[in-house]
């Protein structure tokens, strides 16, 4: 019944990473961020504007 006997305490996974690819996936995902939030702040701007112009 006691679950902690049987875990280990510690873990250790290797795992080989292509840090180019790693770094170019990132590089990816931060461009496409930075996107969404540049289309988010102009829909901002021109939904004040038309709520300051109503």
């Amino acid at each position: 019944m006691n679950y902690k006997q049987q875990r280990p305490d510690k873990a250790y996974i290797w795992v080989n990473i292509d840090f180019d690819k790693v770094k170019y996936r990132i590089d990816a995902v931060t461009c496409q961020i930075e996107r969404v939030i540049e289309k988010h702040q102009i829909s901002n701007q021109t939904g004040q504007s038309s709520k300051i112009n109503n």
